[in-house]
C-alpha cells in the first residue's frame, strides 16, 4: 500500500503542483505585460500633453505660474515612470517664458 502511494499519488501531486505553478507564472507574466503597457501608455499621454502645453504657451509668449507648476508636476511623474529626457529641453524653454503677458506700450 505504501508502495502504491509512493509510486502514483506522489507523482500525481507533483504533477498537479507543477501545473499550478506554471499557470500562476503565466498569469504573473500577463499581469506584468499589462502593467508595462499601462505605464508606457501613461508616459505617452504625459509626453503628448507636455508637448501640447509647450506649443500653446510658446505661441502665447508667456506661461502662467499655475500652468508652469502643472507642467513641472507632469514632468516629474514622466521621469518617475521611466520617460526619457526628450522633454527636458521643452520644460527648460517653458521655464524661461515670463509668467504674465507683457503689455505692449502704445506710442
Amino acid at each position: 500500500m505504501v508502495e502504491f502511494i509512493a509510486e502514483y499519488w506522489l507523482q500525481l501531486l507533483f504533477g498537479a503542483a507543477v501545473t499550478a505553478l506554471s499557470l500562476a507564472y503565466r498569469a504573473l507574466l500577463k499581469r506584468i505585460r499589462q502593467q508595462d503597457a499601462i505605464r508606457m501608455g501613461i508616459v505617452a499621454l504625459l509626453r503628448d500633453r507636455m508637448i501640447g502645453l509647450y506649443n500653446h504657451y510658446e505661441e502665447k509668449g508667456f506661461c502662467p505660474i499655475y500652468a508652469r507648476d502643472n507642467l513641472l508636476q507632469m514632468y516629474q511623474q514622466y521621469h518617475n515612470l521611466g520617460g526619457n529626457g526628450t522633454i527636458t529641453q521643452l520644460v527648460e524653454e517653458i521655464q524661461k517664458l515670463p509668467t504674465e503677458k507683457r503689455e505692449e506700450s502704445e506710442c
